[in-house]
């Protein structure tokens, strides 16, 4: 599930900081992704569902997820309209990290200027084959691209991109510090930041035989995400800072 991972991943988190778009789609999006083992058997892993807004994007799980080795969180809240991420850690309490808070981190761990040039390598080694091929999914007519890591000639990526959903991804016109630049000019980003690409199906192979899938199960524009994009009453909000020192309280 990683390759698939990796790639949705990109695609839907790294997007969360460009352009806003015209006619956008409010609603919710979900996902199911599934292992296939060597003799093919499918094994569900998870479940997830974007709700989608003109300003806030929210990405909820299943399952919850490791968040910088030591938090947990069970979804994501992109709050554009405050420039920030609200991680949502379902004890009552939700952790807040701002872009300014990403860019100081990056400006931290940057050693110079190997970070943003191993970045930068590894993402010249990620190429796409724009097949022309189509399929409905959901009732969105989908192209297919295939995507191949120089590093691992056996595997390849198929994604399913629509131009049909024209979602607000929100702050990446804005100035970031040189290796998030890179970080995402690394990832194969381009189709959905410049021609307005959305990804409902991803694929992974490797020698021909499938080893992950995620597909969107459900698309549907609806108001309800309004409501589902909102820190949930009765959880307190805290910096990074004042989270971790919580944290290390209860120690």
């Amino acid at each position: 599930m990683k390759k698939a991972k990796y790639y949705v991943s990109a695609m839907l988190m790294v997007a969360c900081f460009t352009q806003p778009a015209t006619a956008q789609f409010e609603g919710k999006i979900s996902y199911s992704s599934y292992d296939y083992s060597s003799e093919g058997t499918e094994q569900k892993q998870d479940e997830f569902t974007m709700y989608l807004t003109q300003d806030r994007i929210l990405l909820q799980g299943d399952k919850k997820y490791d968040f910088m080795g030591s938090i947990q969180t069970e979804g994501v809240l992109v709050r554009l309209d405050f420039q920030d991420f609200v991680f949502l850690t379902g004890d009552e309490k939700a952790l807040k990290i701002s872009k300014m808070d990403i860019t100081s981190m990056m400006n931290m761990f940057e050693n110079g200027e190997s970070t943003s040039k191993k970045v930068t390598e590894k993402g010249e080694d990620i190429k796409y084959d724009k097949t022309g091929e189509m399929a409905d999914i959901k009732g969105y007519q989908c192209e297919k691209f295939i995507f191949h890591d120089e590093e691992e000639p056996n595997v390849r990526t198929e994604v399913w991109m629509t131009k049909d959903l024209q979602v607000n991804w929100g702050m990446l016109a804005e100035p970031w510090s040189d290796g998030a630049d890179a970080m995402i000019s690394s990832l194969p980003t381009d189709l959905v930041f410049k021609d307005k690409y959305f990804p409902l199906k991803v694929e992974v192979f490797e020698n021909d035989q499938m080893t992950s899938r995620m597909e969107a199960t459900e698309v549907n524009k609806s108001p309800i995400a309004r409501a589902m994009v909102k820190v949930p009453t009765g959880v307190q909000v805290l910096s990074f800072q004042n989270y971790l020192f919580q944290q290390m309280s209860k120690q």
